[in-house]
């Protein structure tokens, strides 16, 4: 999906944007968790290094 589309979309027709993010979501659950249990791991591994 292009960026103009969706910018229309979320003006036009905010339920139908809202129902498109959460389809989105639950398709790609398992992957969105893991970026943020990655992210966190990398702050906590940045942190501890520069303690050191």
């Amino acid at each position: 999906m292009d960026l103009e589309f969706l910018n229309a979309l979320k003006k036009e027709d905010k339920e139908r944007r809202r129902a498109q993010n959460k389809r989105y979501r639950q398709k790609y659950k398992e992957i969105l968790n893991l970026k943020k249990q990655r992210a966190y791991h990398q702050d906590n591994l940045e942190k501890k290094q520069l303690n050191n």
